[in-house]
């Protein structure tokens, strides 16, 4: 059986790879930066509630 930090992790993993997903990287200079980067760095409230959000619908697949 998983922890919660363990769940905790994958679901933050799980929330990045699907902002990383559906959003181009964006480019700056020589710089490349992923989306949930820039997400996480310029708005963390912003990454705080999508990933509750995110949270949420996996919960919600669970049971089903």
């Amino acid at each position: 059986m998983k922890s919660q930090l363990e769940k905790d992790i994958e679901t933050k993993e799980s929330f990045i790879d699907l902002l990383n997903d559906v959003y181009p990287n964006v480019k700056i200079g020589y710089s490349t930066f992923t989306p949930a980067e820039i997400l996480e760095c310029c708005d963390p409230i912003a990454f705080a509630i999508g990933l509750a959000e995110h949270e949420d619908y996996l919960a919600e697949m669970e049971n089903e």
